[in-house]
């Protein structure tokens, strides 16, 4: 079927919208959060994520945007 198009401007303005409450350090942003969109109803649905405490960048309490990320598995 392929990407229904208009899905992924509507991600990408969202993940835009994350970044620069970040950067602003502003708003309640998704940390430890997981957002799912169903396009087909329009509901967004939100999972709790917990930390992995072997994770060098999940365990640690607040990590940075320069953190490398690839240790994560």
């Amino acid at each position: 079927m392929g990407v229904f198009a208009p899905l992924t401007g509507i991600v990408g303005t969202m993940q835009a919208a994350e970044a620069l409450k970040l950067v602003a350090g502003i708003g309640e942003n998704l940390v430890g959060r997981f957002l799912m969109i169903d396009a087909l109803t329009m509901r967004m649905h939100e999972m709790q994520l917990a930390r992995d405490p072997h994770c060098v960048v999940c365990a640690s309490r607040a990590s940075s945007a320069t953190e490398p990320t690839s240790s994560c598995k």
